[in-house]
């Protein structure tokens, strides 16, 4: 198995098809529909420790996307995020980038994007986990 990646968006079918494309490749999925549900489910068992990669929405019920992002950098520093979104605002997509989002995919997503900026991002936690089991800060 390649690792976990949490899935968070409030459209079934991007949540579905994410799924699908990357349990095609061998990695794990969680899936949740809105930021306050993904937390819920990274609190439960050892979900924080299984989870390499974050893939999220920006725009959904509850929790947006900004608040999940800003939770995942102060909580889980390590796991790499990814933004699946359809948004065009590149004042958006800056601020966005500053609050330490590694990578972007806009909507419709292919399939060889999905597994390309989810590979980069798995590999960079496990090189950040490297690092920290090594005494290093992880690099950002």
């Amino acid at each position: 198995m390649l690792g976990t990646v949490l899935i968070v968006d409030d459209d079934a079918s991007i949540r579905n098809t994410a799924r699908f494309v990357l349990a095609q490749e061998g990695y794990s999925t969680l899936t949740a529909s809105d930021g306050e549900t993904a937390l819920q489910l990274m609190a439960t068992g050892d979900n924080a420790a299984k989870v390499c990669t974050l893939l999220c929405d920006l725009q959904m019920p509850n929790m947006s996307g900004v608040e999940l992002i800003r939770h995942f950098r102060k909580q889980y520093p390590d796991i790499p995020i990814i933004v699946l979104s359809g948004a065009s605002d590149t004042v958006l997509l800056d601020a966005i980038m500053q609050e330490g989002v590694c990578d972007w995919i806009r909507q419709p997503a292919t399939r060889e994007a999905i597994l390309e900026k989810v590979q980069t991002a798995s590999n960079l936690f496990a090189l950040r986990q490297q690092h920290r089991s090594q005494g290093f800060e992880a690099p950002e």
